[in-house]
């Protein structure tokens, strides 16, 4: 009997979805090939990757969480296509396609529309296709047509920063008075060092991991990933590499880095939330043109929980983050109020897994949160001002506010670290900065959790973050209003052993 992998027809069509020309019977040199046309021909229809990892536990080796079972993912109520109209990658397309084969009649346009699966994408029934490069929403009506159930493009996202260019090498640095605003000295005071320390991973641009004021407080160099290459509009595959750092464009994600793990007690330079008691781990997402892609956020949201496979090559983390700052946002004003439902998959598996997301809330001054601050999923944050209002920095350039944001942080002249060089620091507006203030204040409440021997189930941890926050914030629990959400959060109240509404 001749085996599956034998047969000439199956080698004629594989050749055909693959672009190989035809020809005599080639043998097949991987077991990858035979998945990527497979799953072309809809045999492994609804098969798909979940996130990989475990559990995230609350340190890299020796945590003080033990594993439950993570309830299972509702499937996503979409159907048609996505935004089209939105900024996205040319040359690729997401699909929701669980339980669903694509129809052999369909197969012919989907060629000349260069439709070809890429790889399994993370979250459960989704599978990211490549098309011809300006023929993405062409390609989507195709495959509708062929029975996918949803089409959507890979969305460009964008960091939501003001960074200021620093003045002078020499910046004087006044940090108590942003620092007050979260009673972050007195939050410190009740703190001990030698728990182990949570990680807060930080999806962002390139960092200057190398200054002396940060490296120690980052994760060990092998569990860094840049997940772009120099350019996220070239219609190519991304390749992911472990990378030791000293990315270009690394400004924004070393201030971002910086507000949380800036090497703190040193007698000069800065001081970060989180003083020395959280480690950051760098993932670089964003291309020389500061722009990410939908699958380059959510292979951050894997890689910080444990692994991620990109290009058929998987990446495991070694130090998997409890939390994740991202201080970004959809890249058009249009997007407002839009979700991007591939997205929003991935961060509902990495909340079941235990991971902590914060995200800014935009700077645009409008009545609507940008994405992904505005997921469910998600802890949307404001930035505030010297005087503890909603910053308002230009006509134009405000603090976002509405319906799902959650807390404020400082977010006006911020002293942040400086990705030019050595000793050298700027001064920083945006809700990117308040963003890790609010990540910083997470990972120390994990931390005192640990030290008290209470820590969370995984899948019960935002929402118990969320409950601790609410009982320490500014307005209260009960006490939300669409300026300013439930307000500014006392660190202080976050950590203390006495608070119910935390420990």
């Amino acid at each position: 009997m001749r085996k599956l992998w034998e047969n000439p027809l199956l080698h004629r069509l594989y050749r055909r979805a693959s672009g190989l020309k035809e020809g005599p019977r080639a043998t097949f040199g991987r077991a990858a090939r035979w998945g990527a046309w497979l799953l072309w021909a809809g045999l492994l229809a609804g098969c798909s990757s979940a996130l990989q990892s475990a559990e995230v536990p609350l340190a890299p080796a020796g945590g003080c969480l033990r594993a439950a079972a993570a309830p299972e993912v509702l499937r996503p109520a979409v159907q048609g296509v996505g935004r089209f109209d939105l900024p996205h990658v040319p040359g690729r397309v997401i699909v929701y396609q669980e339980g669903v084969r694509l129809q052999s009649a369909a197969w012919p346009e989907l060629e000349r529309l260069e439709v070809r699966p890429l790889q399994l994408a993370g979250a459960q029934g989704w599978q990211l296709y490549a098309v011809r490069p300006g023929a993405e929403l062409e390609a989507a009506q195709a495959l509708l047509r062929g029975g996918a159930r949803y089409v959507q493009p890979e969305y460009l996202y964008r960091p939501t920063g003001l960074a200021v260019p620093p003045d002078s090498p020499d910046y004087v640095l006044n940090q108590r008075p942003i620092f007050a605003q979260l009673n972050l000295e007195e939050a410190w005071r009740q703190l001990t060092p030698g728990c182990a320390r949570p990680v807060v991973a930080v999806a962002d641009t390139g960092f200057y991991a190398e200054r002396s004021d940060l490296r120690p407080n980052l994760t060990p160099s092998a569990s860094w990933l840049d997940l772009v290459g120099d350019d996220l509009a070239a219609p190519q595959p991304v390749q992911g590499r472990v990378t030791p750092g000293d990315w270009a464009g690394r400004n924004h994600g070393t201030a971002v880095a910086g507000v949380i793990a800036a090497v703190t007690d040193r007698r000069w330079g800065l001081a970060g939330a989180a003083y020395n008691l959280a480690q950051v781990l760098p993932l670089k997402i964003f291309d020389a043109h500061g722009q990410a892609g939908t699958l380059q956020i959510a292979q951050a949201v894997e890689y910080a929980l444990g692994v991620t496979t990109i290009g058929g090559q998987s990446f495991v983390n070694p130090y998997p983050a409890q939390v994740l700052n991202l201080s970004l946002a959809l890249a058009a004003p249009q997007s407002r109020g839009f979700r991007d439902p591939y997205l929003e998959a991935v961060l509902e598996q990495a909340t079941q897994k235990g991971l902590v997301v914060v995200a800014a809330s935009g700077n645009e001054g409008a009545d609507a949160i940008d994405y992904p601050a505005s997921s469910p999923w998600v802890i949307a944050v404001g930035a505030t001002d010297l005087t503890r209002s909603r910053a308002v920095w230009s006509q134009g350039a405000a603090s976002n506010y509405g319906q799902e944001l959650a807390f404020m942080a400082p977010g006006s002249e911020i002293t942040v670290l400086s990705g030019r060089q050595e000793g050298e620091y700027a001064n920083g507006f945006g809700t990117s900065f308040a963003a890790p203030f609010i990540s910083s204040v997470v990972a120390l409440y994990l931390y005192q959790q640990n030290a008290l021997g209470k820590p969370q189930p995984a899948a019960q941890r935002l929402d118990a973050v969320r409950r601790c926050l609410r009982s320490a914030a500014q307005h209260g629990p009960n006490g939300w209003e669409p300026q300013t959400g439930y307000g500014l959060v006392d660190a202080a109240q976050v950590v203390n052993p006495g608070n119910a509404g935390c420990f």
